[in-house]
């Protein structure tokens, strides 16, 4: 959640009307309104009446976009590679649909909230499902307006170690300059020893877990914590702590080791793009927030991205490039227009470059690949032997990015990149159709045909676009989709991109088509003298990279942060796999097969799959909330990434990956980035010693890359907090559901969450002109890893 604010201050508070959705409408009549209560915000959400009928559509469709999550299988009967516990995710569409079908929720945001819970206990940053209702207010804790001029709007914390490699404490962000300038304050910070009167690690550990969305609960502990390269990149505040999207009481007592405590206050923030105004109850707010029409919905994303994509002109000479993305950074030597990669020169290592890649999703690609190929001349031209390549607060991107990166470092090297995808009779059935009628389907959207981006959006439904593991063509669709009996599910074969039609169509890659000559170029740096930095953000796009650069070429790899204690941690502690598929995006797909199939395909589609697919299918994509590059909220893991040589075929995400070692931020490397790079370059090639036990894991580059070792006993130590999301919530006791659990709730007699227009506009007129208008563009824009 990337959210921007105005400082300005605000629990004011209207007490004359009675029902607390009018008396958030009452206060919004303040235009300087930035944070609204958060209890009354509470009680406003949950008076919104439950949308019964509506929400078993609504459960029903995503039970269908559910079969192409890549790795149901290993999600329900986890690996010793996984760390948290395993869910079986159509079960629990099943157990909330009996829930829903015997009256255990009363109002319409507890059962929202449960189906977000649902989707996030699969700790996969790539399945995601952020109900409308949930995307109205996000809940911060607020800083006291007396700092929120000198540090931020948000209270945010550091774990930080004061002496080398000794286990981090916790202090407050606000410390920070005091903890890095101790003679220059009247006082000494403090850190943490309780929260809510809980141990501090016990209750960061249960937050972090309840908060988190990446697979490693080291990464989830670090998005606690502010985020140096997240905050320079985003410009905004990011972390766990300081915002959430579950409700976190009032106030957060903190006690300190000096015996003193502080009240952080809660807000509520609106996120949405309408007004508060003019709301009377939970009917009301419903009306207006929970009933968007899907067409528009994403007529207005498809505007937006236009208008956000285009081309923005590189001038590596220009002064303005150069200043560093934040405070904390020295001015780079070249940096993109929008901060997503930089490079610099080290200071106190004369042969020391670093390439920080804040994130492979970008304005532009080309400015993308032009700023490190420029840096890499510069580099060379420069006498730079050595280099850190800063992958700390990446959470990907656009996927070819990672191919082309990799190929500009390694111009002579082929990366590997084979995948497969969940063999189910949906993806059977559309993928025959494309295969079989792909000449009806460009003519059908020639602009999209024109520019070859058909290749690319159909590279799963078309057999004659991806390549097999030996980068030959396969023969036919039963030759790509198999199915293949694995794990106790169906995949189809591995296959690869292919990465000339790609390079040619889509994204340059360095070494494919007219980019052929890349190969002739020289190596910029030997393998040795390249490091990658983690925190456990990395993810996705940023762990397809990740894979190349550690199995492929034996890259040593150093992570900071983490849970304190000693032992190895995760560099690569999201998503592992290779892409992320939008629900809107893949309904797009498939409903534009069968629309432009025989008619004898399309009788057959309803023969076999039912009248209500494409109905309940709409419902849960229309009560997603939008806003996001994939159009909705809304999105699961596509494509599973398969290590090489693995005969398994073990999905990446499921297997345990330790860095090669590890260290603890200290304050300085808060208000300095270089600090960072250093303690990296030292930890690789000079003398600092790791955090003890964080070396030579079986499972890291320099242990033998053992893909059974499985993670470490520590990995599991979550401090005595809980290590869930807390799934016993829906599948256990449903006795706090009835009444009592919703104070001014609605009476549940709401039956629909649809009018009859929208139904009517979102169901039966889904290929109607407006879609065919949004379709070019979302498909076009689908092709990425975020």
């Amino acid at each position: 959640m990337a959210l921007g604010l105005a400082t300005a201050t605000v629990f004011a508070q209207d007490s004359s009307p009675t029902e607390p959705c009018a008396r958030l409408s009452a206060i919004a009549t303040d235009k300087n309104t930035t944070f609204f209560p958060a209890d009354l915000t509470l009680a406003c959400l949950r008076s919104v009446p439950l949308a019964k009928a509506g929400n078993l559509l609504q459960l029903s469709g995503l039970r269908v976009f559910l079969e192409f999550q890549s790795d149901l299988e290993y999600l329900k009967d986890p690996v010793v590679g996984r760390i948290y516990p395993g869910v079986d995710l159509l079960a629990g569409v099943d157990k909330l649909t009996s829930l829903l079908e015997d009256d255990s929720y009363d109002n319409e945001f507890d059962f929202q909230m449960d189906v977000f819970k649902l989707f996030s206990s699969a700790y996969d940053g790539h399945l995601a499902y952020v109900p409308d209702i949930l995307d109205v207010f996000v809940f911060s804790r607020v800083q006291s307006e007396e700092l929120r001029d000198e540090v931020a709007d948000y209270f945010s914390l550091i774990s930080v170690t004061t002496d080398n490699n000794d286990l981090p404490d916790v202090y407050a962000y606000s410390d920070v300059a005091a903890l890095v300038n101790l003679d220059q304050f009247d006082y000494t910070p403090s850190p943490l020893t309780q929260i809510n009167g809980e141990d501090v690690l016990s209750w960061l550990n249960s937050y972090a877990s309840q908060n988190g969305r990446s697979q490693d609960p080291d990464a989830n502990y670090n998005a606690l914590f502010l985020n140096v390269p997240t905050l320079a990149y985003q410009g905004v505040e990011t972390s766990h702590f300081a915002v959430s999207r579950f409700f976190p009481g009032n106030n957060t007592n903190l006690a300190f080791a000096n015996n003193t405590n502080r009240d952080v206050m809660t807000g509520a923030q609106f996120l949405a793009n309408k007004t508060l105004e003019g709301l009377t109850d939970g009917a009301s707010f419903f009306d207006r927030f929970c009933t968007q029409n899907l067409t528009e919905t994403v007529l207005t994303q498809t505007a937006t991205l236009v208008n956000e994509t285009q081309e923005v002109p590189f001038d590596p000479s220009s002064p303005a490039d150069n200043s560093p993305p934040h405070l904390a950074y020295p001015n780079p030597v070249i940096i993109s227009s929008d901060n997503s990669v930089a490079g610099y020169f080290s200071e106190t290592y004369d042969y020391l470059a670093i390439l920080a890649v804040s994130s492979f999703s970008t304005t532009s690609e080309t400015e993308f690949e032009d700023v490190v190929r420029d840096f890499l001349e510069m580099a060379s031209d420069d006498d730079r032997t050595n280099l850190v390549i800063d992958l700390r607060g990446n959470g990907g991107g656009s996927i070819f990015l990672a191919y082309d990166l990799f190929r500009q470092l390694f111009p002579r090297e082929a990366p590997y990149g084979a995948g497969n995808y969940r063999a189910n009779e949906l993806h059977d059935f559309t993928g025959r159709l494309a295969s079989d009628n792909i000449a009806q389907l460009r003519a059908a959207y020639p602009d999209l045909a024109k520019s070859g981006a058909d290749g690319v959006v159909l590279n799963s439904f078309n057999y004659r676009e991806p390549f097999t593991v030996e980068n030959e063509a396969f023969s036919s669709w039963q030759d790509f989709f198999g199915p293949h009996e694995n794990y106790g599910g169906n995949f189809t074969s591995l296959n690869r991109f292919n990465l000339t039609d790609i390079s040619a169509t889509t994204i340059p890659i360095s070494g494919y088509a007219e980019n052929r000559t890349a190969t002739s170029q020289s190596q910029p740096f030997m393998g040795e003298s390249i490091v990658l930095l983690h925190d456990g953000t990395c993810a996705s796009t940023c762990a397809i990279f990740s894979e190349f650069m550690s199995s492929q070429m034996g890259i040593w790899s150093v992570v900071a942060g983490g849970r304190p204690q000693a032992g190895p941690m995760q560099g690569v502690g999201g998503v592992k796999g290779s892409q992320v598929q939008g629900m809107f995006v893949l309904y797009s797909i498939i409903t534009t097969i069968i629309s432009t199939a025989p008619l004898t395909d399309q009788l057959g589609f309803i023969a076999k799959f039912g009248n209500n697919v494409i109905e309940s299918t709409t419902q849960a994509l229309s009560r997603a909330a939008a806003g996001s590059s994939l159009f909705i909220q809304a999105s699961l893991n596509f494509r599973n990434n398969i290590r090489q040589g693995d005969e398994s075929e073990t999905p990446l995400q499921h297997i345990y990956e330790a860095a090669d070692c590890r260290f603890f931020y200290t304050a300085e490397m808060y208000v300095d980035q270089s600090a960072v790079w250093d303690k990296a370059y030292d930890a690789t090639w000079g003398s600092i010693e790791c955090v003890g036990g964080s070396t030579e894991h079986p499972s890291s580059v320099t242990g033998g890359r053992n893909i059974t070792a499985g993670p470490p006993d520590v990995a599991r130590n979550f401090f005595g907090g809980n290590g869930t999301m807390y799934m016993g919530e829906i599948f256990n006791s449903t006795a706090s559901r009835g009444n009592n659990s919703s104070p001014d709730g609605g009476d549940g007699d709401r039956e629909d969450g649809n009018n009859e227009d929208s139904k009517d506009e979102n169901g039966g007129n889904m290929l109607s002109t407006p879609w065919s208008l949004a379709l070019a563009v979302t498909l076009l824009s689908s092709w990425m890893s975020l």
